[in-house]
């Protein structure tokens, strides 16, 4: 997609758009960034990079984790990547092996869903918009 920076904390995303990929997003972490992004994409929606000016925060809890952040962030990436492919099907029987490897790094489960999920469900939509 050849995006720059991914993790740039600082998104500015229209309210149609969030609309239209919130039921694909399937993860928590610190690959969030790119779930959205992908989503984003894979919904044909335009994603423009506009350079910011950040400052860090002192106390990053990432800084503190490092190794553990990183290599959460190196899994859910590979685990979009998967499911986004062609063999996401055959993969599913692993779900409970990856929600085991997540509560192990302490790091928030992932979503179990299917990759084509743009719309909710009708009892997820109903919890959804009653809040």
């Amino acid at each position: 997609m050849h995006i720059k920076d991914t993790q740039c904390p600082c998104k500015v995303i229209r309210r149609a758009a969030v609309e239209k990929v919130h039921f694909s997003l399937l993860t928590a972490d610190l690959a969030f960034d790119v779930n959205l992004l992908v989503s984003l994409h894979r919904a044909g929606l335009r994603i423009l990079e506009v350079p910011t000016e950040w400052t860090d925060k002192i106390g990053s809890k990432v800084t503190a984790s490092l190794f553990r952040s990183s290599l959460v962030m190196f899994l859910s990436v590979l685990r979009l990547r998967l499911i986004y492919s062609p063999f996401a099907p055959w993969l599913r029987p692993l779900g409970p092996l990856v929600g085991w490897v997540y509560r192990k790094l302490r790091a928030p489960p992932p979503r179990q869903s299917p990759p084509d999920n743009t719309k909710p469900e009708p009892e997820e939509r109903e919890k959804v918009e009653k809040g």
